[in-house]
């Protein structure tokens, strides 16, 4: 991606995208989000292609080795991947948020293991960008710091829609944080979803997984084995098609009614 050498904070070269006086007009942000934000820098590295297998290559033996994942209709992503590909169209997926590691434990058993193939994916900024350390690591991984209830106007949402219109692939948790009844979610979803699809058009595939709150139940230390993960995909849907041009409340309600209905499956196929 396409650097400037200013502004600076620091030594730091902000990324392009990056613009403080537009991402925070209000003067609502702390420093320390300022700082987490500052933080982030989306390159593609020759350290990340390296990095990508190797993490993905171990979330997978954790999921699909020392645990077992069933892929029900596992082929409808790899064909919206594959259209979305040759219609040079963004994916959008969404899915349910029950454990701390969804992202990149389970994710990582839904792509290539090579970095340009990786999703992008919105993150807590003082969560995951806190230092300079958390920002490497999570950055390599297509971490994107947002801050919360900064709502949609902010740098992170943009970077999104640019890469959804660019063609590349984001992973949104509509729900916003992880619930805390894993069959249930955790309403009501946030608006930012639905924002994206109304900004890109892209495609979007709902999906709905259970087994993750075994794998690493909330409060645990550390992953356990042995734990069945089970991911139900819904259709592939051309969000230009309609979909994009309704209100924001009404594309958000179609969102949760599209992971009620695969979440009502899984109870019945369960």
């Amino acid at each position: 991606m396409d650097r400037r050498t200013a502004p600076r904070q620091g030594d730091r070269v902000q990324p392009l995208w990056y613009d403080v006086a537009v991402a925070d007009p209000s003067t609502t942000w702390t420093p320390r989000e300022r700082e987490a934000v500052g933080r982030f820098d989306p390159s593609r590295t020759v350290t990340r292609e390296i990095l990508a297998p190797i993490v993905t290559l171990a979330c997978r033996g954790l999921i699909q080795g020392v645990n077992r994942l069933v892929l029900h209709d596992g082929q409808v992503l790899k064909d919206a991947r594959k259209k979305a590909k040759e219609r040079s169209r963004g994916i959008l997926t969404v899915s349910n948020h029950v454990s701390l590691f969804d992202d990149p434990w389970l994710m990582a058993c839904l792509a290539k293991p090579r970095w340009k193939d990786l999703r992008w994916i919105p993150v807590d900024a003082l969560n995951f960008f806190s230092t300079d350390t958390k920002a490497w690591f999570f950055g390599a991984g297509k971490g994107v710091p947002i801050i919360r209830g900064a709502g949609i106007d902010q740098p992170a949402m943009r970077f999104l829609a640019e890469r959804l219109q660019a063609g590349e692939w984001v992973h949104v948790f509509p729900e916003g944080t992880r619930s805390r009844s894993p069959l249930e979610l955790h309403r009501p979803l946030k608006s930012g979803t639905a924002h994206l699809i109304q900004a890109a058009r892209p495609l979007v595939l709902p999906f709905h997984h259970r087994g993750m709150e075994k794998v690493l139940p909330i409060g645990a230390r550390w992953p356990r084995a042995g734990q069945l993960v089970e991911v139900r995909f819904g259709d592939v849907v051309d969000s230009a098609k309609g979909l994009a041009d309704r209100p924001l409340d009404e594309i958000t309600q179609w969102i949760e009614d599209r992971l009620v209905e695969l979440q009502q499956r899984a109870e019945r196929e369960g």
